[in-house]
């Protein structure tokens, strides 16, 4: 993995995962600790897979299976690492590029969004906000814990770290020493992301369909002597063009299972080109991804992304059942 975007930081990756040993909790005890859990949008879930699943099977042979995704048809996956801390915080720094990339808020800037248990989320907030302070001042970020429990009757919630990538990993180092020191009470309830319904994820730290990873960084860059105008590759961006002043394409990204894309393209591919046609947009269809799912990206003007996104939803609609009666 290529960390070459990170060399403007103080501290390289490697200085990261090796030189942390100031902490209070002893670094050579074992962790009590088996997996790690982060709440994280399609969009970066599609980018850690890759083309084919070709990065998500690198990643897990590097690693021995100790990474994990879960399937679910909704804007929100689980990532899991399974092993001790130093095996986690490996992976995570092979992940966060690859996040980073897809976010595309600006090289070397990503936001991961921590799995906690409710009881738990005081130690991490402190008194009166204390420690959540600190991490922001600390470590450069944009730190939150979410008021909400993750839907479904949990006891998960979010802790969101927002800014440099070697920062993010040395403050969970520190995130975990204190979670280590704080046992879990009561039950444990993992969020399983097939209970999504759109609600509320603004209060539990959830995505909503095509999030946007530049708006959620406005609080951050109230701190940053350097404004950026977000002019980097990001899948749900517009494409800009200095030139004009009128309103821009924009690219929109649609997840379906793979069982429905037959009815959108219809018999040798006449009904995508139809749908094409009447909205005006660009609109393909990748390989099925090893979760059985399809992105399609539809390239256009917002209200041309609409129809098409109307035309779509009717053949499904329409054509669903005796697509899979044939």
């Amino acid at each position: 993995m290529d960390h070459a975007m990170y060399s403007g930081n103080k501290r390289s990756n490697e200085d990261v995962l090796s030189g942390l040993n100031d902490h209070k909790r002893n670094r050579n005890a074992p962790s009590a600790r088996t997996d790690y859990r982060f709440l994280i949008a399609v969009s970066d879930a599609y980018a850690i897979f890759g083309r084919n699943g070709e990065n998500y099977q690198s990643t897990r042979n590097k690693y021995h299976n100790q990474i994990d995704i879960s399937q679910a048809s909704t804007p929100e996956r689980i990532l899991i690492f399974y092993g001790d801390e130093d095996r986690a915080m490996s992976i995570l720094a092979d992940i966060l590029p690859i996040m980073a990339q897809n976010q595309g808020v600006r090289p070397g800037f990503v936001e991961l969004r921590a799995m906690i248990h409710s009881s738990q989320a005081g130690a991490v907030i402190g008194k009166s906000g204390d420690r959540i302070k600190e991490f922001r001042q600390k470590y450069n970020l944009d730190t939150k814990v979410f008021p909400n429990s993750t839907p479904g009757d949990t006891t998960e919630r979010i802790l969101s770290l927002r800014g440099e990538l070697p920062n993010i990993i040395e403050c969970l180092r520190e995130v975990y020493s204190i979670l280590e020191q704080t046992p879990i009470r009561g039950p444990i309830r993992n969020y399983d992301p097939t209970v999504y319904d759109g609600i509320d994820v603004e209060r539990y730290g959830g995505f909503m369909e095509n999030h946007d990873f530049q708006a959620t960084r406005a609080r951050f860059n109230n701190n940053q002597q350097q404004q950026y105008s977000g002019n980097y590759n990001h899948r749900n961006n517009q494409m800009h063009h200095p030139s004009n002043n009128g309103p821009m394409p924009t690219t929109t990204l649609v997840t379906i299972p793979n069982a429905l894309s037959a009815s959108i393209l219809g018999p040798r591919c006449s009904r995508i080109a139809q749908i094409r046609q009447q909205s005006g947009c660009v609109i393909r269809l990748d390989d099925p991804l090893p979760t059985n799912d399809r992105i399609i990206s539809i390239i256009g003007m917002p209200n041309n992304i609409i129809h098409a996104q109307y035309l779509m939803q009717t053949a499904v609609k329409q054509w669903t059942n005796s697509t899979i009666s044939s």
